[in-house]
């Protein structure tokens, strides 16, 4: 069976924030591949049209991403309206089977109201907790009627949203959107995946150098934990342990001009490279000889590990989010406790003097990814999810 999906999404390749635009452009071009008619309603001014489908950029943020979050009522109140006009018009004019709707960050949910109410099956993907943010944080009568103002007469709120189609990247995404007090305790929970044959593995894969190559690639934020990578290798090179880290990405002034202060002040080989592109990171990952990720908070999921792992990198981790739900530690994985400094480099160190260990984790992890996360299987389990609905 055909679908016509009208995407929903914040923001669409080119114009990316973070692996998730990327993951929906590339879940777009296999539903296309798969036979299915393609709309994708979303933001920006991009005039790159190499897609084989319409992308129609109507929608605006009531607050670009280059700005620090805030709440803007009248800003979101203004884009609401108009998010919603768009939506509709489009739904109007395409006549879709199924609405599916990516992240809704700084898009408001006018586009999402004006889905409901047109009467066409309306589908989420969560792959954060942004949505709870339009949830009221106050109690009392006063939350309520904050909670009334901001929902039913300015439109900016999701209390109205009826959510009855929705799946989860992740067990950890729906806990705590339950716990916020979104009302969707039968989401389904579809684990993310990633191109894998455009992260081919390594040819010696876990394979350590007499100079190991750390790598860091993420966004450059205090909840990423990137201090912890560095003061971990600060204290190896302290040791007497030769040992070089990679930093890829980038983030807040105040926090990047501190790690680079930090790592200045280490005296080991540390370097920044500030945001690469995508398609520039399968080589990266495979000229490194460990990836760590350091997070400080419960990530929605884990691509970055997931490439890593398919490039025969092996992984050093936190796990108190999504990616603890595949990471498991001295099988597919090193993991250890976040902001701890030593044992993230005992860690390291390990899998240095223990290069058998490496190249087993190596083998396990690409092997599961091969098998459990390709986007080509991720696109499935959603498209046989959207054709229960329609």
């Amino acid at each position: 069976m055909s679908m016509r999906i009208l995407v929903i999404s914040n923001l669409y390749p080119p114009e990316v924030l973070g692996g998730y635009e990327i993951l929906c452009g590339q879940v777009c071009d296999l539903l296309h591949e798969r036979g299915h008619q393609i709309k994708v309603l979303t933001t920006g001014s991009s005039t790159f049209h190499a897609h084989p489908y319409p992308v129609e950029r109507s929608l605006e943020l009531y607050l670009p991403f280059s700005q620090p979050p805030r709440f803007a009522r009248s800003k979101r109140f203004l884009t609401s309206r108009k998010n919603h006009r768009a939506t509709r018009s489009a739904i109007h004019g395409y006549k879709p089977d199924v609405v599916f709707i990516w992240s809704q960050l700084r898009l408001t949910t006018g586009s999402a109201k004006a889905a409901e109410a047109s009467g066409v099956p309306v589908t989420y993907t969560m792959n954060d907790e942004h949505l709870a943010g339009y949830l009221s944080r106050q109690t009392g009568w006063i939350g309520s009627l904050k909670q009334f103002l901001d929902d039913r007469i300015l439109g900016i709120g999701a209390v109205s949203l009826q959510l009855r189609h929705t799946t989860c990247i992740s067990q950890t995404v729906k806990r705590r959107l339950c716990e916020q007090g979104l009302p969707i305790p039968s989401s389904k929970v579809i684990f993310q995946g990633i191109p894998v044959e455009k992260f081919p593995s390594k040819g010696n894969p876990g394979r350590i150098s007499s100079t190991p190559k750390v790598l860091y690639v993420g966004q450059l934020h205090s909840y990423k934990g990137v201090h912890t990578a560095i003061q971990a290798v600060g204290r190896l090179h302290r040791e007497g342990q030769p040992i070089e880290l990679t930093i890829c990405g980038k983030g807040t002034a105040d926090y990047e001009r501190h790690l680079r202060q930090l790592a200045e002040a280490t005296g080991a080989s540390i370097t920044f490279t500030g945001q690469v592109p995508h398609d520039e990171l399968p080589e990266i990952y495979r000229s490194h000889d460990l990836f760590v990720f350091p997070s400080t908070w419960a990530e929605p999921f884990g691509l970055t590990h997931l490439e890593a792992m398919a490039s025969g990198t092996p992984v050093v981790s936190t796990a108190e989010g999504g990616h603890g739900e595949f990471l498991r530690h001295d099988v597919n994985a090193s993991i250890f406790k976040p902001n701890s400094e030593y044992e993230l480099a005992d860690r390291l160190q390990t899998l240095i003097r223990s290069p058998e260990k490496a190249v087993r984790i190596a083998a396990a992890a690409r092997a599961q990814v091969e098998h459990d996360f390709s986007v080509q299987a991720y696109t499935q389990r959603l498209e046989a999810w959207l054709k229960s609905i329609v």
